[in-house]
């Protein structure tokens, strides 16, 4: 049955689309790629078109569309968040108050919405539209692809975010295609809404910042971050059972921004950063710990926008119960599609578990055809003052730049599926210059200054820069380690200034051969096995997707050197073209 193909949909915030091939995700794209609008929401069309542009296949091949998550709030209300976030404990009053029947409405209408979307769109029939449950669609998405898993292991599936189908975390055991869910927590018990109200609360966007958060908290002073936290602990805590949270009181998580405002008041910026941070921490790890002791599984699949926090899955990682570790690369809803696909594959075509395809890389998305690239070159750099070249080794190229001091972005290849640049849509520089973090801020990022870069390490030298003794592979920059010291003057530019962690990306050349062999030709021009990697675009914009994206951001920065596929371009001065 592997030529079953099937459509998965994510129509909520960060929408998108994947595309599988019985249990190969084959492709996979967010739609704000394409509508060049960060973090787009609702119905993912041009991602659609995409990924079934991407296979060469047409609607009509489609065995099967799955919607992941059985409601969705529409486009409007999604990019709205003021009247979700802006309330208090009587809005909760009055909202519980609700007729039940209203919810089932909006619901159901909603669910006929979501179908004739599809159907007007693709013109498939409405019995091929199925629906799979959010927080199902969240596990199965890791549990299907990841490398930890080996036929007949029974393993502990937990899933933990904001809410979504009115849950915010589940604990699972999962064996072959089976997967009982064990326990939930309902939405209102939800750490994930304390953080992105706490990100609000901070001035910053909600469901986009979070990560800023993470990486102010470790300027803080820890006992006045435990003694801040304590007003997160008066929300919710661990359940008796130690299988999810419930409230602490009657105060519902989405009703707790004015409460959370009233007890910050005058606390310092960081603090609040580090008090989130800190109880975010706690809680999942008394969770994990306890999972673990109820079931006896100590291998663990993990999926929903709170295991994007990398330092939380350092902590995980790092306890003794854990024997191994899998985080589905950007966990957060853009996943969902991946889910709503291997779910609907394995119960309804697949007999078993052993066919399931591990992920070893995530360029799912499209490669610009060398047409477009000619097209870019000829209508963007028209009077603009560059210098062209067609390096004959691409690889060597950009490894020379490097090995000389130059920053480099680089648009080639097929594109990152997923929220970190992994090489192929990335500004790449020397990582053993701290000086090279405020360059690069100035030319185009513009990141808040205590926020660290990332580093792509050769997996080959891995060893020179942490330490992985459970054999995790941080292939795509899911897990914070501790910089090994030996290594910190290769990749100072790549770790965070005050506690000296990294997120790496493990570069392997199965997963691409390309990108390894320039890390390979850098480390014999340099002896360094490792470079600065973040993400190409600028601040606010979503990641480049195509030649023509790569160039109008060359010409719109401080950037001075960009890599296509076949074509190197050097800005050799000032520019003037509209952004």
């Amino acid at each position: 049955m592997s030529d079953v193909w099937i459509l998965g949909i994510h129509d909520g915030h960060n929408c998108g689309a994947s595309l599988s091939c019985g249990p190969r995700v084959i492709a996979s794209v967010q739609e704000e790629r394409l509508t060049r609008r960060k973090n787009e929401a609702g119905y993912p069309e041009r991602a659609i078109a995409d990924c079934l542009r991407i296979a060469g296949i047409d609607a009509s091949d489609l065995a099967a569309v799955a919607y992941a998550s059985n409601f969705m709030h529409d486009r409007d209300h999604l990019l709205d968040l003021e009247p979700w976030y802006l309330v208090g404990i009587e809005d909760q009053r009055r909202d519980f108050a609700t007729r039940s029947d209203y919810n089932r409405i909006i619901f159901e209408e909603r669910r006929r919405q979501r179908i004739d979307d599809v159907t007007r769109h693709l013109g498939v029939p409405a019995d091929k539209v199925s629906f799979v449950e959010h927080h199902r669609a969240h596990l199965t998405a890791a549990y299907y692809t990841a490398p930890n898993v080996a036929p007949g292991d029974r393993v502990l599936g937990l899933t933990c975010d904001g809410a979504g189908d009115g849950l915010c975390a589940t604990v699972s055991v999962c064996e072959g295609t089976r997967i009982d869910r064990i326990a939930e927590t309902d939405r209102h018990a939800s750490i994930g809404k304390i953080y992105s109200r706490m990100t609000m609360l901070m001035g910053m966007k909600p469901w986009e910042h979070e990560y800023k958060l993470m990486g102010l908290a470790p300027y803080a002073d820890l006992q006045r971050a435990d003694r801040a936290a304590e007003a997160l602990r008066q929300l919710v805590r661990l359940r008796e059972d130690g299988l999810g949270f419930e409230l602490a009181g009657e105060l519902s998580t989405n009703y707790s921004y004015y409460y959370l405002r009233e007890a910050f008041e005058r606390v310092r910026f960081d603090t609040m950063a580090a008090a989130v941070q800190l109880f975010t921490e706690q809680l999942l790890v008394e969770w994990v710990r306890t999972c673990i002791a109820k079931t006896g599984l100590d291998t663990l699949v993990c999926g929903g926008g709170v295991f994007m926090n990398v330092k939380a899955n350092m902590l995980l990682a790092a306890l003794p119960e854990v024997r191994s570790l899998y985080v589905m690369p950007s966990a957060s809803d853009e996943s969902l599609s991946i889910g709503a696909c291997l779910d609907t594959y394995f119960q309804s075509y697949a007999g078993s578990r052993d066919d399931a395809v591990t992920i070893d890389n995530l360029y799912l998305g499209g490669q610009n055809p060398e047409t477009d690239e000619t097209a870019a070159l000829r209508t963007r750099l028209n009077g603009a003052p560059v210098e062209v070249t067609e390096p004959r080794d691409m690889d060597i190229a950009i490894a020379d730049r490097l090995a000389l001091g130059d920053i480099i972005a680089v648009c080639r290849g097929r594109m990152e599926w997923g929220a970190r640049a992994l090489g192929n849509r990335s500004i790449l520089a020397p990582a053993e210059d701290f000086r090279v973090v405020d360059t690069i801020n100035e030319m185009i990022k513009k990141r808040d200054f205590w926020m660290p870069f990332a580093p792509s390490i050769r997996e080959d030298d891995a060893g020179r820069y942490l330490e992985d003794p459970k054999d995790l592979h941080p292939w795509f920059m899911t897990l914070a380690y501790p910089a090994r010291d030996a290594g910190y003057r290769d990749l100072m530019a790549a770790a965070h200034p005050r506690d000296r962690t990294i997120r790496p990306q493990l570069v392997t050349e199965r997963a691409n051969a390309p990108y390894h062999r320039m890390l390979s030709a850098f480390a014999e021009r340099t002896g360094k096995g490792v470079v600065l990697n973040t993400s190409f675009n600028l601040h606010g914009e979503p990641i480049v997707y195509s030649a023509d994206d790569a160039i109008r951001v060359l010409l719109a920065s401080g950037l001075e050197w960009l890599a296509l596929d076949r074509h190197l371009i050097q800005k050799t001065g000032a520019t003037d073209q509209p952004h």
